[in-house]
Parts: C-alpha cells; sequence; structure tokens
C-alpha cells in the first residue's frame, strides 16, 4: 500500500450507496482522487473528512457523476488543478448542455427499446445527470503521464471501457493499482455501446493490460482494498465470454433487437434506470460479436436493429 494513502468514503443515492475518494499527501498539499457526487450529503461528508488539509490537485478517474459532482466546487474553494483524460472531459460537456449521456438517443433507437419505456428511462437518467457538470480540466492528460512526490510515482494509465476516457494510477514502487470503476472486487463494471466503436473490445484490451501489472494491493471506487488483481481480471473476462456465448445461444432461435435480448438475458425485472445499463452493454456485446464473429444486424423500419447469426 502507499504510506499515507487514505480512502474516504462519500454517500451517494442508488444501491451502491456510496463512492470512495482517494487521498494522498504530496510535496507540497494533497492529491485527492475523485470527488464523489453533487449532493448536500456528499459536499458536506467530504469538507468534514478533508478538515484543514489543503488540496492541490484533484484526479479524476473518469467522467461519471459519482467521481466529478463536487470537483469544480472544490476548484473554486481550494484553487487546486483539476486532471483528467481529454475524451471524458470533452463527454462532460456534452452531458451537461444536453441532460443525458452521449449517444442515449441514438442506442435506445437501435435496441427497439419502446417509446413508453424510453421516456422512463430518460426521466431516470436526468434525475442522476442533473449532477453532471461541464469539466473544463486544467490538465486534460493523454496516457503515460506521472505524479510525482516524495515517496514515489504515480503512473497514469489509461483504461477504457467503462468509460472512454477512464484512468487508472499504478505505483511500481508500493505495487498498489489506484483502479477507479474499471476493476471492482464484487461488482462487474458496466461497460455500454458508443457509436462507431468497439467498447467492449477497448475493455477487454485495458483487462489485458491490467493482468500485467504487478500490484498487490488494489484500491477501487466502490468497496474496500483488496488482492489478487490478476484474479479478479481472469473472473470479470470470463463473465463477458459467458454473456457473448448466451447471446449467440439466443440468436440461435432467430433475430432478436438488443430490447429483445435484454427480456431473455435478465430474467428479473429491471427498473427503468438498469434497464438503460443493460441496454447499452448489449449493445456493445453485440458489436464486440460482429467485429469478430459471424453475426451481422438488419435495421427494420423503426430504425431498430435486428441481430442474427449469419
Amino acid at each position: 500500500m502507499i504510506p499515507g494513502l487514505e480512502t474516504l468514503t462519500l454517500p451517494m443515492p442508488g444501491e451502491l450507496g456510496s463512492v470512495n475518494v482517494h487521498l494522498l499527501p504530496l510535496d507540497s498539499g494533497y492529491l485527492l482522487i475523485d470527488t464523489g457526487m453533487n449532493t448536500p450529503e456528499s459536499w458536506e461528508s467530504l469538507r468534514s473528512q478533508l478538515g484543514r488539509r489543503k488540496i492541490a490537485t484533484i484526479f479524476l478517474t473518469h467522467n461519471h457523476p459519482d467521481h466529478i459532482g463536487n470537483a469544480l466546487a472544490l476548484r473554486e474553494k481550494t484553487g487546486a488543478r483539476i486532471l483528467m483524460h481529454r475524451v471524458d472531459a470533452e463527454q462532460t460537456r456534452y452531458a451537461a448542455e444536453a441532460g443525458r449521456p452521449v449517444h442515449f438517443d441514438e442506442a435506445v433507437r437501435i435496441a427497439g427499446v419502446p417509446e413508453d419505456l424510453r421516456e422512463r428511462m430518460l426521466r431516470r437518467l436526468q434525475d442522476v445527470r442533473r449532477n453532471y457538470t461541464a469539466i473544463e480540466p486544467d490538465w486534460a492528460l493523454e496516457v503515460g503521464e506521472t505524479i510525482v512526490w516524495r515517496d514515489g510515482t504515480l503512473e497514469a494509465i489509461w483504461t477504457p471501457g467503462h468509460s472512454l476516457g477512464h484512468l487508472c494510477l499504478y505505483s511500481a514502487e508500493h505495487r498498489t493499482f489506484i483502479s477507479g470503476d474499471h476493476i471492482l472486487e464484487t461488482t462487474t463494471p458496466n461497460v455500454g455501446w458508443r457509436a462507431g466503436l468497439d467498447p467492449l473490445g477497448q475493455y477487454m484490451q485495458s483487462l489485458d493490460r491490467t493482468a500485467e501489472i504487478d500490484a498487490t494491493t488494489v484500491v477501487p471506487s466502490h468497496g474496500p482494498a483488496f488482492s489478487g488483481l490478476k484474479e479478479r481480471v481472469e473472473t470479470i473476462a470470463g463473465h463477458h465470454d459467458r454473456r457473448c456465448e448466451k447471446i449467440l445461444r439466443n440468436l440461435d432461435h432467430g433475430p432478436l433487437s438488443a430490447h429483445e435480448l435484454v427480456e431473455k438475458l435478465w430474467l428479473r425485472k429491471l427498473s427503468s434506470f438498469h434497464h438503460h445499463f443493460a441496454v447499452t452493454e448489449v449493445l456493445a456485446h453485440l458489436e464486440f460479436l460482429r467485429r469478430r464473429m459471424p453475426v451481422e444486424a438488419d435495421v427494420r423500419d423503426d430504425g431498430a436493429l435486428v441481430w442474427s447469426k449469419n
């Protein structure tokens, strides 16, 4: 474990209930990794736990509301500089202006989601996305940048998948991997569809690179620190392999839309909020299969894609 690294747990609405942010003393001031969601409860908890410690740098692992929510308020209060990946910063601007995730409208259309469910999904997402703010970072990262302090070096590692610009931090000296939402101990991170891209393919490649990291401690954004990074990578990769196999077995029985596949793959009834994540994840798996397997899509009259094996 990195000497002096401290985890602060902040409240957030929803099933997860909390999110971790991490605090590390630098040579001058503190590095804060993520900032929690923009709610009064989260802000008060963060402010109370920080106390009088001066934040010099804010590192954002990715652009989701439970990670970036308090960043702007904290920068205004402390003068700290914000670091995040360039692509994720660009997407915060779209989400803040549109009030919905990037690609939402296209995703639900090509998935064949019924209109009434689309409206419920969007209303529920807007409840969360109103916590989205457009982030203009002081330092837009790409890949390979480092943060140096008296006890070592933190390397920023680009791990696209959960978000396009997701970043982790790795301390080789202390064999510690700060994983954001890229690797969680008990939850499989959502990997959603993005137009023109292969997000699941990117994520699987990120997992391959992560498996090569020599870390004895993983410090995630949800849940406690844990060991066994390589084993956890294998488990997550296996989950996605099995999901692909289930999709292919369902397509053996005839063409299906992504929405229809969700109803076959998830036996329990999903809330409109979780249905959105299920649909975009199935689309990501279908795109992954289309690029590697004899799987194709035809366009229905309503614009939905119907997938089949060829």
